[in-house]
């Protein structure tokens, strides 16, 4: 019998192990390429707590941890801070945000080298309530890998 088992993406595990944690102060600083390899959370300071969210996160390319684990990892922190209740959408906002940029920066990556082969790429829209117009208009189009649309449009967006 086989068991198969999803892999972790060994270019987005890099991506996040590439990022420097720190202060929101720290972050607003930075230029816009250096904020690229900056880890910071609007509202955690403390170096401890912000280490314990970007370690969950970790966790999560590595591992494929969930949205309820990472919750579960962070809850004091997160409580501390009244992300909950109405305030709660932040921490799927901390959680989706960042797992889904190591992905699509890891996909990026592979899709620059296999190139040559496959010369164009086609924009895909997740199509749900979320997608805005603009994206919705976007989907299936078809674009040279180097076409200068990907600079802007490739995800995340």
């Amino acid at each position: 019998m086989i068991d198969l088992k999803p892999l972790p993406m060994k270019e987005a595990q890099q991506f996040w192990r590439d990022k420097v944690p720190m202060s929101p102060g720290q972050f607003v600083r930075l230029s816009d390429e250096a904020k690229t390899r900056a880890f910071a959370v609007s509202g955690i300071v403390k170096g401890s707590e912000l280490t314990t969210v970007f370690d969950a996160i970790q966790r999560a390319i590595d591992d494929g941890t969930t949205l309820a684990d990472f919750k579960a990892d962070c809850e004091a922190i997160f409580a501390k801070r009244g992300w909950v209740g109405q305030r709660a959408w932040r921490i799927d906002n901390i959680f989706r945000t960042n797992i889904q940029t190591a992905y699509n920066v890891g996909r990026y990556r592979q899709m620059q080298e296999v190139k040559a082969a496959r010369p164009y790429w086609q924009y895909s829209a997740v199509n749900d309530s979320r997608t805005r117009p603009t994206h919705r208009a976007l989907h299936g189009k078809v674009f040279p890998a180097d076409h200068p649309f990907w600079n802007t449009w490739y995800q995340p967006n």
